[in-house]
């Protein structure tokens, strides 16, 4: 009885230290909207390929765009420095919604934007390649 109680304490022991420590949604959320606007201002092709969705879509007060129209802009716009705050993320088993403020330089179609404080929306879905952004919506008025 002594060995079986042994046996299960190491394998319970086992387990516990193979865990899986807890997903935080929150600082995943925040990790993948960093590393999109850091690829975005860097025009890394090759990361945003990686990251963003082939069914990618955005909304702006112009109206929908489609994941070819919003490379074509990024590869066109040279953004400067950014500042995220007020980052909320929930999850819907595999997809993240965050929703954030940023403050950042940038054009669309040579027109300067608001460089105040603004919203955005972005949802983020896990695939085998990892998460992926699938939508993105932009509340700075053009």
């Amino acid at each position: 009885m002594k060995a079986l109680s042994t046996f299960l304490a190491l394998l319970c022991l086992s387990f516990s230290l193979h865990a899986q420590p807890a997903f935080n949604a929150q600082a995943e959320g925040e990790r993948l909207e960093r590393l999109w606007w850091d690829q975005q201002k860097n025009q890394d092709i090759a990361g945003l390929t990686k990251l963003m969705s082939p069914a990618f879509q955005s909304v702006n007060s112009k109206g929908a765009q489609d994941l070819a129209f919003n490379m074509a802009i990024i590869k066109a716009e040279k953004l400067g420095n950014y500042e995220l705050s007020n980052i909320k993320v929930t999850q819907s088993q595999d997809n993240l919604i965050v929703t954030y403020q940023i403050k950042v330089p940038e054009n669309y179609l040579g027109k300067k934007m608001s460089p105040k404080l603004h919203y955005r929306l972005d949802v983020w879905t896990k695939t085998a390649a990892g998460w992926q952004i699938i939508a993105h919506a932009n509340l700075n008025p053009i």
